[in-house]
């Protein structure tokens, strides 16, 4: 680990020590016939390894509250384009202001110091049973994403038309991406099985990246084939830079979670500007350029977005009553 450098030797020294004493049968001045009155005291020396904990510094904590900011502005822009939207179009604002909320909540939760937890990594530095490295996980962001990432493919979905199955499908595997790409997170990896189990996890949650993306690029386009052009132009363009920019979350986890190369607080930045790209990014665009007079499935019906107006016939409102026709 490149910033392992500095635990060198010569910096070191003197480790900790506990020396066990054993006194031997019949104690140490036990006289025997030819041999000295006194005999040796056996001693051992264990070792005792050193705990070294990498987490944030401030740079980190200040990074937590810039992108907490950042969230919390542009949720405050959604709510107002979705008070100024036609109340049957708000379903794409509905779900990008949801988004944005849980995101906004998972950079308090981090900034205050929730959501934390130390794993045992693996050190491959100079005597590395003498120091045992703990690494900082911020176990808050995988919440965030269980939430608002099927959020995203749900709108990605609905854009282009696709059915419910493939619509399903892809949903679930997100969930299951990110749940195998937590266990990854959390396997303690001091040892040399648990680095293989670390990357074994990694492996499973990145075909699961795989799937989702092979059933958005095919069937997805396929249904978006029978949208405007516009629409389909549009899912197009989200699609390929959601693909792209997800596409670097991995490589960020390969250089911090999964392999330590990089520092928590670049790891912390690294993420932040992610999220920002996917999400805030992703909504702007999405809720600028898509052609809301257009009637799709995210076209809301009237009922769910107007309240009930006058009475049934029997004067408990027109919902659960029924009308003379129905009667007869």
């Amino acid at each position: 680990m490149d910033y392992f450098a500095e635990f060198r030797p010569t910096s070191i020294h003197p480790i900790p020590t506990t020396t066990i004493s054993v006194d031997p049968p019949g104690g140490t001045h036990t006289h025997h016939h030819g041999h000295p009155s006194h005999l040796p005291l056996p001693t051992d020396t264990f070792p005792r390894p050193d705990v070294h904990l990498l987490h944030a510094t401030n740079v980190g904590h200040t990074a937590l509250w810039v992108f907490f900011t950042l969230f919390t502005i542009a949720l405050v822009g959604v709510l107002f384009l979705t008070v100024r939207a036609e109340r049957r179009n708000r379903y794409f604002y509905g779900i990008s202001s949801l988004v944005l909320t849980i995101a906004m909540v998972s950079y308090l939760a981090m900034s205050t110091g929730l959501g934390v937890y130390f794993v045992p990594i693996h050190n491959h530095g100079v005597q590395g049973s003498l120091h045992h490295f703990y690494r900082q996980l911020y176990w808050a962001r995988y919440i965030d994403w269980l939430f608002t990432t099927p959020l995203l493919l749900l709108s990605l979905a609905s854009l282009a038309g696709l059915s419910p199955a493939s619509t399903l499908a892809v949903i679930l595997s997100d969930v299951f991406m990110i749940v195998t790409g937590l266990f990854s997170a959390i396997t303690p990896a001091r040892w040399a099985a648990g680095e293989r189990a670390r990357w074994g996890w990694f492996g499973v949650s990145s075909f699961a990246f795989l799937v989702i993306w092979g059933i958005l690029f095919t069937n997805g386009l396929k249904a978006a084939n029978y949208r405007p052009r516009n629409t389909k132009g549009l899912f197009t363009l989200l699609a390929a830079g959601t693909f792209l920019v997800w596409l670097a979350y991995p490589i960020v986890f390969g250089l911090s979670e999964g392999a330590n190369k990089i520092t928590v607080d670049a790891e912390i930045i690294a993420y932040g500007v992610l999220d920002v790209i996917a999400k805030i990014g992703f909504t702007y665009v999405l809720l600028f350029l898509h052609t809301h007079d257009e009637t799709g499935p995210w076209t809301l019906p009237e009922w769910w977005v107007e309240a009930p107006q006058g009475h049934g016939p029997d004067g408990r409102g027109i919902y659960g009553s029924l009308g003379s026709r129905d009667r007869d």
